[in-house]
């Protein structure tokens, strides 16, 4: 297939093409400010956490140096992403599809990092703010996702070459399960207990939401990226959002480790986990150069049409 060769910001009238330039979504009144209430309010919620995180000795007692580290280093990604987060949202607002994209996988990744610590840390007192964090986050994930018109943003699969990037994502999913698996499997036929265990023998609550909502997620993304659904785009580059800021946050708290002077061992996930955040960040930057115009509105009021009787 041959690659369109006009610039992706220039929209010219022809026969051909008789929807003009790009028009935003049509929306109007509260509905049109959600992303950008939305990004506001999580924002006010993790300010505090963040510099509570950061600052007090009691945010995550009963861990080891090496966890505490990680955990403050995932504060300072937090505490960067938070305005991209609402830019993002303005963005989508005014009906940028990059915008909205960028701003669904930063969702994907507060709902997914939150989760965390809902489920394998011990409680603090910003337990509630993680609770409502969590449900704001994932609540406009799928609302932002679902609301999608497929068929106005179908001209992207014809300037985006979607088969490599899904058959990278199902390959990524396929290695990490069998990655995590490896260290789960063997207790579930009376073999060894898992290396990594949460709090009080508890599972580890990274492999929890991994097996059960993230991996499933990048591999069903890839299948629908090399099958080339209208929607596939979309799902692409919010999940590699998700992914970029993901092992963005476990560099930094490698990194926080060896400045203080800690040890960091060689683990499997080691080498898959450094290619991938260049791998995605690459094909984000290709993808948004490439991204067309959407001249309809690609961003429905309602998640579902209204019956007619």
């Amino acid at each position: 297939m041959r690659e369109s060769t006009r610039d992706p910001d220039t929209v010219t009238q022809s026969p051909a093409d008789p929807a003009g330039p790009a028009r935003p979504p049509r929306r109007g009144g509260l509905r049109a400010w959600w992303p950008v209430a939305v990004s506001v309010g999580i924002t006010v919620a993790l300010v505090p956490a963040v510099v509570y995180g950061l600052s007090s000795p009691g945010a995550y007692r009963g861990y080891g140096r090496e966890l505490v580290l990680a955990s403050r280093a995932q504060d300072v990604l937090t505490a960067v992403i938070l305005p991209v987060l609402v830019w993002a949202a303005v963005q989508s607002r005014r009906g940028s599809l990059r915008g909205h994209v960028v701003w669904l996988g930063l969702l994907f990744y507060l709902a997914y990092s939150y989760a965390i610590y809902l489920i394998g840390w011990e409680q603090n007192r910003f337990f509630l703010c993680y609770v409502a964090v969590v449900l704001v986050s994932a609540s406009a994930l799928l609302d932002g996702l679902l609301r999608v018109d497929a068929a106005a943003v179908r001209a992207v699969l014809e300037v985006l070459r979607t088969r490599a990037v899904g058959w990278f994502l199902v390959v990524t999913g396929v290695v990490f399960t069998a990655l995590w698996l490896t260290d789960v499997g063997p207790s579930a036929f009376g073999g060894r207990p898992p290396v990594q265990l949460g709090p009080g023998g508890t599972p580890y609550a990274v492999y929890v939401l991994d097996l059960v909502v993230a991996l499933p997620a990048v591999v069903a993304t890839g299948v629908l990226l090399v099958r080339r659904h209208p929607v596939s785009p979309v799902l692409g580059g919010v999940v590699l959002v998700k992914v970029t800021t993901l092992f963005t946050a476990l560099w930094l708290g490698v990194g926080a480790r060896l400045l203080d002077g800690g040890h960091v061992a060689f683990t499997p996930d080691m080498v898959p986990s450094a290619v991938l955040p260049v791998v995605t960040v690459t094909v984000l930057v290709r993808w948004s150069r490439r991204l067309p115009p959407v001249r309809d509105p690609w961003l429905r009021d309602r998640l579902w049409a209204e019956g007619r009787s």
